[in-house]
């Protein structure tokens, strides 16, 4: 009998393969997050036996030293942070030690993978001022942390901390030799017995000045023991110490000891001058190297010798650096990923997903920032910048890219520059610039400001782009699909930003400087002004509760949602919306278990729409998930709850197919699968289930895809028992794969059935059938 089950639920499981292909979904299940941080660069380098440790803008990459295999270590992989100042491996107790720029605390265990978080000095208090941990070393089971207030001594096996020296000043760094700890710090050298009674007391530490022989009153900013012996550097002078104190450099470089590194066979010694630096190897004998050219590095950050002359270099340049001064071999190498974590506009469209940088400052100048943009595509990043496309320079179009417009039928696409007006571009081919100087768009000229200044970009439904032509005397301007460039005057504003087209072909503008919302009608004749009309709105004539406004957004109902500083409002007036009795609604909602308007209190930066029509807000204080009308809360999340890198969201899209939710932070870029899609007026002619079989080692959401927006979903056994009932989110329901009791299904065949109100004729069909085996 069981064979004879096995056999049957083989041949169902072949069936279903014969369904159509999925859509190409993300690697991650429903419920997962992915991380895509930039992993071009090294600010800090340690090493195991077998792994080194780089330690980037804002997270960890493991790099196996034999093969190069690449592991990320982020907040979704169980970091508890994002943004690293500090790391260092112990090879004794076998941990990796990770500090962050918030003066948070991790200890990452390779082996098994587990992460303590020890956050003692982030939320401690008492502690004010600098709480940065600068430099630590390691004396068994035992960290010497140097802090901005003083030294930590840390438990590594207990996880505790042993004991705190408040100094009254920063320690830069410590060193534990001869039987003593040594802190330095801005003021000179201090040292204690390692035995003392009560090292807790700075009054018992012993200043070590001129009169012993050591330098006086110089900020010490780097130590480490090499060769028996303790290296210290003072400003400008490289000093060792074994009893005795022989300065090894005089003062008349204009280098400065930015690090010492002692963690191979000889001594690292890292150099800086403003924005260049050199890296010296120095042997046992005395010999001394210079490693740093010979690979073409920028600035020394740091750098760790693995083995006998060979090095790991975190620089500052845009890839990680291997040198192996016995053969002269040079490899420079990064991860696909993007450039750095800035993100200030994301479009999902043409199966690729758009990332632009940041533009201007708080007070709407701009940044003349050469970043460009970040396009993934198949996998792969890719970046849009003056490098890429050297046609954009000349104009400065590659300057301040910070919005962008997927054509909606062609495959290129349209960047927004704050400075350098419009870009068209197109894999493979010459990108076009539109400025005031060869085009209708016009001189931001009203901030005098010599630049084209864009400020936002949509498509109307009939494939004309409508442009914020930011600061301009006509501000909206519109490129037709003929390739010509129509402008309009917006008066009495002109500080036109972002940009969205409602389902009757009125565009929105968000009004910078704290001036509200301008709705605009282009008319029947799109080249005549005659038929135009405008409607500003702000605090006076309409219930927005402040005229700072951050966004807008238009949901699957044709409902515009506008995201301000003091929280939400929607419109739904429809084609009414130049009535005067148009004002708009503010919801009354739960969140956070209190009642009032929604988000009131909130700084509400942007707002995204999923397939089941519900809102995700990204603010201040991470995302806000309410449902379709906003009134009800459906989801939160936090840097504390949640994966998210940070709570400060500056932008959120959704791709409709997918579910993705791509989130923007100030700490990077990451990405959530969801379990709302698209949904179509009826259900698709070939739903199906995925993962379908359900294999024994599987144990989360199986999801029903391709169905009507909202259908009502019945999952019944073979005999016709129900085990499930609910409602697709979009056009996607998602089954835990158990029963009422919560036992997980047995065994079997089951039959999906899904109805929608514009499908009467056939309520109950089987749409699809789905195959667990256990």
């Amino acid at each position: 009998m069981r064979l004879l089950l096995f056999f049957l639920l083989s041949l169902s499981a072949r069936a279903l393969y014969a369904q159509p292909a999925t859509p190409d979904f993300p690697p991650v299940q429903i419920g997962e997050w992915r991380q895509h941080l930039p992993w071009q660069r090294g600010r800090y380098v340690s090493q195991s036996d077998d792994k080194v440790y780089f330690a980037t803008e804002l997270a960890v990459v493991e790099i196996d030293k034999a093969d190069r295999a690449p592991r990320f270590l982020t907040k979704i992989e169980g970091l508890s942070d994002a943004g690293i100042s500090f790391l260092r491996f112990s090879r004794e107790a076998g941990l990796l030690f990770i500090g962050y720029a918030n003066s948070n605390i991790d200890l990452y265990d390779p082996e098994t993978g587990r992460v303590a978080n020890l956050p003692f000095i982030f939320k401690n208090i008492n502690i004010t001022g600098d709480k940065s941990v600068y430099n630590l070393c390691f004396d068994g089971r035992f960290a010497y942390l140097a802090t901005g207030f003083g030294i930590v001594k840390l438990d590594l096996e207990r996880e505790e901390v042993a004991y705190t020296t408040f100094t009254g000043m920063p320690v830069q760094t410590v060193a534990v030799y001869d039987g003593f700890l040594f802190a330095g710090t801005a003021e000179g050298l201090f040292r204690i017995a390692l035995n003392d009674a009560s090292p807790e007391d700075f009054n018992r530490w012993q200043a070590l000045d001129a009169t012993l022989g050591f330098p006086t009153g110089d900020r010490i900013s780097a130590m480490a023991v090499a060769f028996g012996e303790l290296y210290f550097g003072a400003e400008k002078r490289l000093f060792r110490y074994n009893g005795a104190t022989v300065q090894l450099t005089d003062a008349s470089s204009d280098l400065s000891v930015l690090y010492l590194s002692a963690e191979g066979a000889g001594l690292v010694i890292g150099w800086k001058k403003n924005f260049d630096g050199r890296v010296i190897y120095r042997e046992a004998n005395g010999a001394m190297y210079d490693i740093h050219n010979t690979c073409q590095a920028g600035k020394p950050l740091y750098a760790v010798e693995d083995g006998s002359k060979k090095f790991w270099f975190a620089d500052d340049s845009d890839d990680f650096l291997f040198y192996n001064a016995n053969n002269g071999q040079c490899d420079r190498f990064r991860y696909n990923s993007p450039f750095n974590n800035f993100c200030t506009e994301i479009v999902v469209a043409q199966d690729k997903v758009f990332v632009t940088t940041p533009a201007f400052d708080v007070n709407l100048n701009a940044l003349y920032a050469p970043w460009g943009l970040y396009i993934l595509e198949e996998g792969q990043w890719r970046r849009f910048y003056g490098g890429s496309n050297p046609e954009l320079v000349p104009d400065n179009c590659n300057r301040d890219l910070w919005r962008v417009a997927p054509h909606p039928t062609e495959d290129k696409f349209y960047a927004g520059s704050f400075w350098g007006g419009l870009v068209e571009a197109q894999q493979g081919s010459t990108a076009t610039c539109y400025t005031q100087y060869n085009s209708n768009l016009q001189n931001a000229g009203q901030s005098g400001a010599n630049r084209t200044a864009i400020g936002g970009l949509a498509f109307d439904q009939d494939g004309n782009l409508w442009i914020s032509n930011y600061d301009a005397a006509a501000p909206i301007a519109v490129l037709k699909t003929d390739g010509t460039i129509q402008n309009f005057s917006a008066a009495p504003v002109n500080n036109l930003l972002q940009v969205a087209v409602d389902r009757n072909g009125y565009k929105w503008f968000v009004v910078g400087l704290n001036s509200g919302v301008l709705v605009y009608d282009s008319g029947n004749d799109l080249d005549s002004p005659a038929d135009d009309r405008y409607r500003l709105l702000t605090t006076a004539n309409s219930v927005l509760p402040t005229n700072t406004v951050n966004c807008l957004v238009v949901d699957l109902d044709g409902d515009v949602w506008i995201g301000t500083s003091q929280g939400t409002i929607s419109f739904e007036c429809g084609a009414n919306v130049f009535a005067a009795a148009c004002r708009g609604s503010r919801r009354i909602a739960s969140v956070d278990e209190f009642g009032g308007y929604l988000l009131e209190t909130q700084n509400v930066r942007t707002i995204a729409v999923d397939g089941a029509n519900r809102k995700w807000f990204g603010t201040d204080n991470g995302i806000f998930v309410q449902s379709p009308t906003g009134e009800n809360p459906e989801g939160r999340f936090t840097a504390t709850n949640s994966p998210l890198f940070d709570n400060a969201v500056t932008d959120i899209a959704i791709n409709p197919k997918t579910g993705e939710v791509w989130i923007g932070t100030e700490k990077g870029l990451q990405s959530f699968r969801s379990e709302a899609t698209e949904g179509g007026k009826i259900n698709s002619r070939a739903p199906y289930a995925y993962p379908n079989p359900v294999r024994p080692d599987y144990d989360g959401p199986i999801a029903i895809y391709g169905l009507a927006r909202d259908a009502n979903v019945k999952i019944t056994d073979i005999a016709g028992n129900l085990v499930f009932e609910g409602k697709a989110l979009g056009g996607q329901a998602v089954w835990n794969g158990r029963d009422y009791l919560g036992r997980r299904a047995a065994s079997g065949v089951y039959l999906i059935f899904a109805t929608s109100s514009e499908a009467f004729e056939n309520p109950d069909a089987v749409i699809a059938k789905v195959v667990i085996l256990n």
